[in-house]
């Protein structure tokens, strides 16, 4: 039986793994920690009654690679599905916008949507449907000169509102970078992707439990029983390889070799372990840079919303995730987690700061009249939650072959059109899995 090393238990580790496992390929995963999950984690804290995820992160329907994972482990039924699409936002003073898209083909449901909302005046409803109308088809005809979101925002003639409540904020949590620097052409896959396949593809799927639970648990089962392992604690401290063969070494001196291996860690680690001088292209990762996302958790003593998140016009943070509705949280008050993605300026600032930043970015978008109070506040940071990426990283992100024939790359980061997202990352794994498969044919 053919034998694979993955180094890295993040979704693009476990994607690699778990495909090759259901090939009846013998696969050891290497995680430096004592847990799988790379930066999609939760957390128990004392000064806080309920688990902390990193991030809320939202999943999507058009996540195929993501459902195809989770299918594997049989944990598909652990998240709440919005379909067809449904968003709502709160504006400074009380006001509140809404989309609510029709149980329509795509993409008939959101055109659908964009005429019934109320989030945009007629004119701006117009020119978004007609930029959105650029990214149906492959290949996307946008003229070389445009390069980046907002240059693509001016050229279409985009209002303040569409931005708004639409361009920026979605640029910034798909992104995790400004619409200054975000590539158009890689928004625009995340676009075609999300808006112009099916009308399930736009739904917005929440987990119904904390991120730590879903999925992660069942990895080591799932390959023991199919005759592979996960190492915990085993954290890679030097790699050697040859054009035949590899070595990977941990730091309680273990050597693990094989058939082939995956490399699924973060940019600059690979740049650590690898061989210096070796591959010119793995010196220049840390030039990816590293964006941030910040959370704010809070327990409130009143219900301050209904739906499942809402969108905050003209915040810090782009999202407010109501617990309650998705995890049914059952403790006293209402549960929010706001998230701020590319928050490079906001990280700096203090948990006290944060806190009360969000508290009065809140009571600007509430009834005056309505008073309520803080009963817990906790901040997570994930301060290298993404590459920056803008049309320059491009040149940079790896494909999954090395100059190696038996060794492989997978990760968010690297080159697979994708933003730094999960379905990017399980898009990787199963890539290089592919790619492994293929190599093991040969040989």
């Amino acid at each position: 039986m053919a034998k694979v090393i993955v180094v890295g238990g993040g979704f693009a580790g476990i994607a690699a793994a778990t495909a090759l496992a259901e090939k009846g390929i013998n696969v050891e995963l290497l995680e430096s920690r004592g847990f799988l999950g790379g930066r999609v984690y939760s957390t128990e804290n004392p000064s806080f009654p309920a688990p902390l995820d990193n991030g809320p992160h939202l999943f999507m329907g058009c996540y195929h690679e993501t459902w195809k994972l989770f299918k594997r482990l049989n944990c598909s039924g652990s998240f709440k599905t919005i379909d067809p699409l449904r968003l709502s936002w709160l504006l400074p003073g009380g006001q509140k916008a809404s989309l609510q898209c029709a149980p329509l083909p795509a993409p008939f449901h959101l055109i659908w949507g964009l005429f019934t909302t109320n989030a945009f005046p007629w004119k701006e409803k117009i020119s978004l449907i007609k930029a959105l109308m650029y990214f149906s088809k492959k290949p996307f005809k946008i003229k070389p000169e445009i390069k980046t979101i907002s240059q693509f925002m001016n050229f279409t003639g985009q209002g303040p509102r569409s931005r708004e409540l639409f361009w920026i904020p979605l640029c910034n949590a798909v992104m995790n970078v400004s619409v200054n620097l975000a590539p158009i052409r890689g928004f625009g896959e995340v676009l075609h992707r999300v808006f112009f396949g099916s009308r399930h593809d736009s739904s917005l799927v929440l987990t119904d439990k904390p991120l730590s639970e879903i999925g992660f648990k069942e990895v080591p089962v799932y390959l023991k029983d199919h005759q592979g392992s996960v190492h915990f604690h085993e954290g890679v401290q030097s790699f050697k390889v040859s054009t035949n063969t590899f070595e990977v070494i941990t730091r309680s001196g273990q050597t693990y070799c094989g058939d082939a291996l995956i490399w699924a860690v973060p940019p600059t680690s690979l740049t650590a372990l690898w061989p210096k001088n070796d591959w010119q292209a793995i010196q220049t990762l840390p030039q990816l840079g590293k964006s941030p996302i910040l959370s704010v958790h809070l327990i409130v003593s009143k219900t301050l919303i209904n739906d499942h998140l809402v969108g905050l016009v003209g915040s810090h943070f782009e999202w407010v995730f109501n617990r309650n509705a998705h995890w049914d949280y059952p403790g006293e008050g209402q549960y929010l987690s706001l998230v701020a993605s590319a928050a490079d300026s906001l990280s700096r600032q203090t948990e006290k700061e944060l806190v009360n930043l969000v508290m009065q970015e809140l009571k600007d978008r509430l009834p005056a009249s309505f008073t309520w109070e803080v009963l817990h506040a906790k901040v997570t940071r994930e301060m290298a939650a993404t590459f920056i990426w803008t049309s320059e990283a491009d040149k940079l992100r790896l494909p999954c072959e090395t100059p190696y024939p038996q060794v492989f790359l997978a990760g968010d980061w690297t080159d697979t059109g994708l933003p730094a997202t999960i379905e990017g990352a399980c898009l990787s794994g199963h890539r290089a899995a592919q790619k492994v498969i293929s190599y093991l044919k040969m040989i």
